[in-house]
């Protein structure tokens, strides 16, 4: 065979045959091809939703971090704002939250580039809108998530103009839940037109239900917050925030001289009245009408608080002369002084007010005492009137805490006397009783109970000296009791007080002094002045019957210058009616004082009342009560008060004051 000549293989194909098998092996990789570009498909499809799963779990995340652990509303919903609008690639969001209206309220809490949408933010500054307006409104009023897409429709909001101008496309508002209730909204805009994704207002109302409970748990904080450093029945400030607002105030006075504080402490005159009148739940209603009634007149800078019971104070910032104060403090008074209407009953109520300007050294409670102060001086001059604190009463402030932080030693330290009154029968002359009257030996002095007993009642120390005084008068009638050149025996009375009566260990107290000195209960008389027993009739009566059942005897003291009425009178276990000193004072000189009395005491006989004469201290004035027909009797007069080894002296004589009663028949 020549060389260069080709020989076809016997076994080979004809063309056709490979043909096919082309088409086939083509067909063959295009499946496969088909099958991997699917299955690369299907890959990347299930990466990208475990992708978006794994982020929408990591802003979930997020979100419960924040709801968890920021410090408020603002800044728990400020993160979340900016991760879900990071998370959704949209350009901006926004807080609303339901105020007390029930109308959804712009915060200046957003998401997004602050620069870029000045314009926006500007023109949802202040907005407010009800159930069913805008999209805030909306989402209130449907209590569900609103997605709204297209320039058309975004248009027609109230804020339509300002989102052509900003160029948004869509929109995303959903709810915050607290509970059941909607409290706030969060919305979302995007500068793109994007179809609703069930997915992602699923997720968003998840977010919403988180954030909710970052309101919920906020609000409820700042309930709690209010409650403490607020009146609950004015709803003005308490004592604790007008001592810090007072505290601030001070600090800026203390960084600017011509800057200057001033506490008004206001009391109201008359209000005891209404209480008395119509009860507590009328005396509520009338501090709300003068709390609202100050709130008009005083400067938007000043704050009114209301510290207990009818007393209100207001702090006045950056006062520049003291002539202003005069002014607020005139226009207080004629604010309070209108009558006010209560259950178709009108009212005056007047206010005496004190007035304290702070000097630069002054600490905020020190600065509220010296307006307290101040308004106690108005009360004493008259009332309805007002008084700015003065050296001189800084001076009496003083005094004050000097005796009381001596009289707080006063019993450890064996002070404490008494001294006795007689008490005589006006017929024959025999002492019946003795009153004990306490005396504090203080250094050289002796001090009156004038000096010292009314700071004892303010400051509560009144219970133990009272229970010093039970036992010691006790202690004493024993000694008398004992004597046998004593005939007759004398009772004791005892005076109580308004602090003792709401004392619950005062029944206690009396039994256990009884029986510590085996005195026999019915000499033993208590004393309680007319104006503390009618201050709350109810409990006064509850007291002293629980107190006469112990076999004691009880006296009303002072009697005509406080609110009794017969029915009252008859109530109460009283055996004894003593006719106040101011009476006795006149009842030879006034006819019309001497009917008074002489009523008194044919009221008191009808009542089967004993009837004791106070403060006599002429011999005029006794010859007219014994013409009166008054029992017993006591003033200077007929004897001071004394030691008790002069009362020994007195009481081993037979009727020591006969000749004084004999010498006026």
């Amino acid at each position: 065979m020549p060389s260069g000549d080709y020989v076809q293989p016997e076994d080979l194909t004809e063309p056709s045959e490979l043909e096919a098998r082309a088409k086939r092996l083509e067909r063959q990789l295009h499946r496969e091809r088909s099958v991997r570009q699917e299955a690369e498909a299907i890959t990347e499809r299930v990466t990208r939703e475990l992708y978006d799963k794994q982020q929408r779990l990591v802003l979930v995340a997020i979100v419960a971090k924040a709801a968890n652990e920021a410090s408020g509303i603002e800044d728990a919903i400020a993160t979340c704002l900016e991760a879900v609008r990071a998370h959704m690639s949209w350009r901006l969001g926004h807080l609303w939250l339901l105020d007390e209206a029930d109308e959804m309220v712009s915060t200046d809490v957003w998401a997004g580039d602050p620069v870029r949408d000045a314009a926006f933010r500007a023109a949802s500054r202040g907005l407010r809108f009800g159930p069913g307006i805008g999209l805030p409104g909306r989402v209130l009023a449907e209590r569900t998530a609103v997605w709204m897409s297209g320039r058309g429709e975004l248009s027609r909001l109230p804020r339509g103009i300002a989102v052509d101008a900003a160029d948004l496309r869509t929109a995303l508002c959903f709810p915050l839940f607290s509970g059941s209730d909607v409290v706030g909204v969060l919305e979302f805009f995007a500068d793109r037109e994007l179809k609703p994704d069930a997915e992602l207002v699923t997720l968003m109302m998840q977010i919403g239900t988180h954030l909710g409970r970052v309101v919920e748990r906020q609000r409820a904080a700042d309930t709690l917050l209010h409650q403490a450093t607020h009146d609950a029945l004015t709803g003005l400030p308490n004592r604790v925030l007008i001592l810090d607002l007072l505290t601030r105030s001070l600090a800026r006075q203390h960084r600017n001289m011509d800057y200057r504080t001033a506490v008004f402490f206001i009391d109201l005159d008359g209000f005891k009245e209404v209480n008395d009148t119509l009860g507590h739940a009328a005396g509520d209603r009338v501090l709300r009408q003068v709390a609202a009634r100050l709130s008009t007149v005083i400067r938007p800078q000043d704050t009114l608080g209301r510290l207990s019971g009818d007393e209100f104070v207001i702090v006045c910032e950056a006062l520049t002369e003291e002539h202003p104060v005069v002014a607020i403090a005139e226009r207080l008074g004629t604010a309070v002084r209108e009558p006010i209407e209560v259950d178709g009953e009108q009212f005056l109520v007047t206010a005496s007010v004190g007035i304290a300007l702070a000097e630069d050294s002054d600490a905020a409670v020190a600065l509220i005492e010296q307006a307290d102060a101040a308004m106690y001086r108005a009360k004493e001059l008259g009332r309805a009137r007002y008084e700015i604190f003065s050296d001189e009463l800084r001076e009496r402030i003083a005094r004050r805490l000097d005796i009381e932080r001596a009289l707080r030693g006063a019993i450890e330290r064996g002070e404490l006397r008494l001294h006795y009154q007689p008490e005589i029968d006006l017929r024959t002359g025999a002492i019946i009783g003795v009153e004990a009257l306490l005396r504090w030996q203080r250094a050289d002095a002796l001090m009156m109970p004038g000096d010292f007993i009314g700071l004892a009642e303010d400051t509560g120390l009144i219970v133990p000296i009272g229970r010093w005084v039970l036992n010691e008068a006790l202690r004493q009638l024993g000694i008398w009791t004992a004597d046998e050149a004593i005939a007759e025996k004398p009772w004791i009375s005892v005076n109580l007080s308004v602090r003792q009566l709401a004392d619950p260990e005062l029944m206690p107290n009396v039994r256990s002094a009884l029986a510590d000195h085996r005195a026999d209960p019915s000499q033993l008389l208590l004393e309680v002045t007319e104006s503390v027993i009618f201050d709350d009739a109810q409990a006064g009566l509850t007291v002293l019957t629980a107190l006469r059942s112990l076999g004691t005897e009880i006296a009303i003291d002072d009697f005509g210058t406080g609110y009794a009425s017969l029915s009252y009178l008859r109530r109460f276990p009283a055996s004894v009616v003593k006719i106040d000193r101011s009476f006795i004072v006149e009842i030879d000189k006034d006819p019309r004082t001497r009917s008074i009395v002489e009523a008194i005491v044919t009221m008191a006989r009808a009542l089967d009342l004993s009837t004791v004469a106070e403060g006599i201290e002429t011999a005029e004035q006794l010859a007219v009560v014994r013409q009166l027909g008054f029992d017993t009797g006591q003033g200077f007069y007929i004897a001071k008060p004394i030691p008790a080894t002069e009362v020994a002296r007195l009481l081993r004589a037979p009727r020591p004051f006969a000749g004084l009663v004999t010498s006026q028949s």
